[in-house]
């Protein structure tokens, strides 16, 4: 691996965690729980994850992390989402059990493994957003519901939070070795364009912005939608990718899985931002550079993405499964000038 990209990622994605088999969970839900049932695996980037349904005792997620992750910023999840359920406990998201020794989380060597971090959260029932029919109510209540937990966090901090983080837009221009992975040099081309834009427009307004802790990945894996009312959220998974960053750029990454429809191409995102404002108005310095942060998200997506399925062949589709729409986000968002971007939120963001 090219040792520029070792060094500014670090181990919990330069190298692949050891397997965990559905027996060796549902030990570990016996031994540290007292919970049986049934489990079946949930796909994940770094850690290995399992939805289990414990018997008498609801549902779950039984998160089991890299060996390299260290216990600080799990424990930065965990009172995250104590947090959240203090300040909004009305907002859906999981709530930590803990282990019959009272932790809410331990290390346990797993198969002769190096010792890793075991979590247990609850499950929330209900749809993936990227299994469900699109609407403009919904690109509105998930703006709604993003700028909820955003206010929720807001008074919150954990030492964790300056973590060097892979998945943090002001660390797109760190990603330009990854380049070289990407086959089609129209494409390659095209992500350059979106990276020196970014470091020209937006980077030198960034320091300026307010910023706090924020959820960091609002993508359309992450979201569980009413599965028959499509266009209400049920909740957010995920807290993986927390960080302390500028508000507007937890906000960009939310928009761009509003991905572009039949007329402009920011309609969705637009819709989505009003949502937001309805509950945490921007400033004009933070639309400002909103466009510029949308398509960092998305060079950020494709550089990581073809890195990952170069490193990782039999995570290949899993990386890959969102390729085909950050492809014609970036081209059909290529065709805008930032000017044109920044005059359309303002006019058609504000909340109804």
């Amino acid at each position: 691996m090219n040792a520029a990209i070792s060094d500014a990622f670090g181990e919990t994605l330069a190298d692949d965690a050891p397997d965990v088999s559905i027996a060796e969970a549902l030990a570990l839900l016996r031994r540290h729980y007292g919970l049986t049932g049934s489990a079946r695996t949930l796909p994940g980037e770094r850690d290995h994850n399992f939805h289990v349904q414990a018997e008498g005792e609801g549902e779950f997620v039984l998160k089991i992390s890299h060996p390299a992750e260290e216990a600080d910023f799990t424990n930065f999840q965990n009172k995250a989402l104590d947090h959240i359920l203090t300040v909004d406990p009305a907002l859906p998201v999981p709530s930590v059990r803990k282990s019959l020794e009272g932790e809410a989380q331990f290390m346990v060597g797993i198969g002769g493994s190096a010792p890793r971090i075991v979590r247990l959260v609850t499950y929330l029932p209900g749809q993936l957003l990227s299994r469900s029919p699109t609407s403009s109510a919904q690109d509105r209540n998930l703006g709604i519901f993003l700028a909820r937990l955003g206010r929720a966090l807001r008074g919150f901090f954990h030492p964790a939070a300056g973590s060097d983080l892979l998945w943090d837009i002001r660390k797109v221009a760190k990603t330009r070795p990854m380049l070289a992975h990407i086959a089609d040099a129209g494409h390659r081309a095209m992500v350059e364009r979106v990276i020196d834009a970014y470091e020209e427009h937006a980077a030198p307004v960034i320091p300026g912005l307010r910023a706090q802790i924020v959820h960091n990945d609002m993508n359309s894996y992450n979201v569980v939608m009413d599965a028959s009312r499509p266009e209400m959220v049920n909740g957010i998974l995920d807290f993986g990718d927390m960080i302390h960053s500028p508000l507007i750029c937890d906000l960009a990454i939310g928009a761009v899985y509003r991905w572009p429809a039949e007329g402009h191409p920011l309609a969705p995102a637009a819709r989505f931002v009003a949502g937001y404002q309805s509950v945490q108005p921007l400033e004009i310095e933070e639309l400002g550079i909103l466009f510029h942060l949308i398509r960092a998200r998305l060079a950020l997506i494709a550089n990581i993405a073809n890195w990952q399925a170069e490193r990782f062949p039999a995570k290949r589709d899993y990386v890959l499964r969102l390729i085909t729409e950050v492809w014609a986000s970036l081209e059909r968002l290529d065709g805008l000038s930032s000017a044109d971007a920044r005059h359309y939120f303002l006019d058609h963001s504000k909340p109804e």
